[in-house]
């Protein structure tokens, strides 16, 4: 499954092996939004083996956290059933508050691997660019 990027959702691409998510998420509907990627999930993530969830936000509002806590839930779940899940939260230097939604996410993963990945900023990346 992929749903291209909106002004209000994220890419989404989910696979057998991987789901990445990168973008805002603030949909007006939040159900029209997730029971679709809830039911792609339940779909095709395996039993076991391992699977990749690589998450890049850079805003989502609170109907969103409540989606996400879901995402994760279902993941932990997984988890403990037997399925290696890594999960990378990446998110830039300069948002503390990806960073901060990173972390609450992250303890409440306990057999998840969760991983904060620290990203240039857009300006630093800009910069480096322009090199």
């Amino acid at each position: 499954m992929q749903l291209a990027a909106t002004q209000r959702t994220p890419l989404m691409e989910i696979s057998g092996s991987s789901c990445r998510i990168v973008g805002e998420c603030y949909p007006e509907n939040i159900q029209e939004f997730s029971s679709p990627v809830m039911t792609e999930l339940k779909s095709v993530v395996p039993d076991s083996g391992s699977y990749t969830v690589e998450l890049e936000l850079f805003y989502f509002n609170s109907s969103s956290a409540k989606f996400f806590f879901d995402f994760f839930e279902f993941f932990e779940e997984k988890a403990e059933a037997g399925l290696t899940v890594n999960v990378n939260w990446n998110y830039r230097l300069d948002d503390d508050t990806m960073l901060e939604a990173g972390e609450d996410f992250a303890e409440d993963m306990i057999k998840c691997k969760f991983e904060l990945v620290e990203m240039p900023s857009e300006a630093s990346a800009d910069a480096e660019g322009e090199e």
